[in-house]
């Protein structure tokens, strides 16, 4: 049911529902309401499974600090352009940080992706590892996919060029954060 609904999704994700979902999986209504309760429900499904694409992306990797940071940083991008347009349209209201304390699974899975890329990038820049929480922020809020659409999309930055303005402006802005 989820590869039927990544594909409905990734066509329509301002108008899926679960009745589009259960056609293309050729399930009835009913029985796509007993996997998912809900057409977010799944959307969250959904958003877990590119995260932990993302995951095993990074474990695979032997780079460290701003280098696997940046490996990391590609591959997310890459992502956006299949996957934006569904995660950004059920973008949670409340904030990372918020979601992470309350213990929210795809806070906590973004976490598992990012963290180790997130302490190389401090310990290039020789900053201390409390600024862990920080680095979280600052990469929520910068690296977001409705934002990386914008540029890709919108502004029609090649990818690389994405990825080398943001990881650059994340570097700045940690830097200047831990300043003050």
């Amino acid at each position: 049911m989820l590869d039927a609904a990544t594909h409905v999704l990734r066509a329509e994700p301002a108008t899926a529902t679960m009745q589009s979902i259960a056609r293309k999986a050729a399930l009835s209504q009913a029985t796509a309401y007993r996997h998912f309760p809900s057409v977010e429900a799944l959307v969250v499904a959904y958003h877990e499974d590119v995260m932990a694409s993302l995951v095993e992306h990074g474990e695979r990797s032997r780079k460290t600090g701003k280098e696997l940071f940046e490996h990391q940083v590609t591959r997310w991008v890459k992502l956006q352009n299949l996957h934006g347009p569904v995660i950004a349209r059920f973008s949670s209201q409340r904030g990372f940080l918020e979601r992470l304390q309350c213990g929210e699974a795809a806070a906590a899975l973004s976490c598992s992706a990012w963290d180790q890329a997130l302490r190389g990038v401090l310990i290039d820049l020789a900053l201390p590892d409390a600024l862990l929480n920080v680095a979280r922020f600052l990469h929520n809020a910068l690296f977001a996919p409705r934002e990386i659409l914008d540029l890709t999309k919108t502004a029609g930055l090649p990818d690389e060029q994405v990825v080398r303005r943001l990881s650059d402006t994340f570097y700045g802005a940690l830097t200047g954060w831990a300043s003050h």
